[in-house]
């Protein structure tokens, strides 16, 4: 299955890279350390951005979450029929994820437990990389969380979009078998400062 998705997924970035964005698919070792601490948490509903042949989505499922507490958005017509196809107990939503919280609405979704991003945000247009975390934003739960896996160095969230938006991060885990190596993000609604009481 994974040689027929990576061709698959290349197949798809070579027609329309922009919509893609990335030449290969998350691994399964990559996808597995996304999961797990979604599946630990348990905070349901759980949406998946981005998701592309459906490695994260079946790491998802391995881990114990029941397809029902799932939604998957995906913006390629393609890959969007190969996920309903692949996991026809999921809702699978073809959408961008710019518009999260409206495509979540139409499903009657109030409030996501957790959102899982498959999304490249460090290849986007920063414009487009803030709509979409700020659709994010206004779907997360106040208890939720995003996590976001990165190839670079530092956060794949500008530190003053986390601030105009009062979210913050830090890294989790730094997957080394996955090539390339990458490092999960967790975020989360930023906690209202507390002032010290005036004598």
């Amino acid at each position: 299955m994974g040689h027929y998705s990576g061709a698959m997924f290349f197949t798809r970035w070579l027609r329309d890279p922009r919509s893609v964005g990335s030449v290969i698919p998350s691994g399964q070792t990559l996808a597995l350390a996304m999961a797990q601490p979604v599946a630990k948490a348990y905070r349901a509903p759980v949406v998946e951005l981005g998701g592309g042949t459906g490695t994260v989505t079946e790491a998802l499922l391995e881990c114990g979450l029941d397809p029902r507490d799932l939604v998957v958005v995906e913006r390629d017509a393609y890959l969007h029929q190969h996920l309903a196809r692949r996991f026809p107990a999921v809702r699978v939503v073809r959408g961008d994820a710019a518009h999260l919280d409206r495509l979540l609405a139409g499903l009657g979704v109030a409030k996501a437990g957790a959102v899982v991003s498959g999304l490249p945000l460090l290849s986007l247009p920063l414009l487009k990389s803030r709509r979409i975390v700020g659709a994010i934003a206004r779907s997360l739960a106040p208890s939720g969380f995003l996590l976001q896996f990165t190839y670079g160095p530092t956060s794949p969230v500008p530190a003053r979009m986390l601030e105009a938006l009062e979210l913050r991060g830090e890294p989790i885990d730094r997957v080394w078998r996955n090539v390339p190596p990458a490092t999960i993000w967790r975020y989360e609604h930023a906690r209202p400062r507390i002032s010290a009481a005036t004598p």
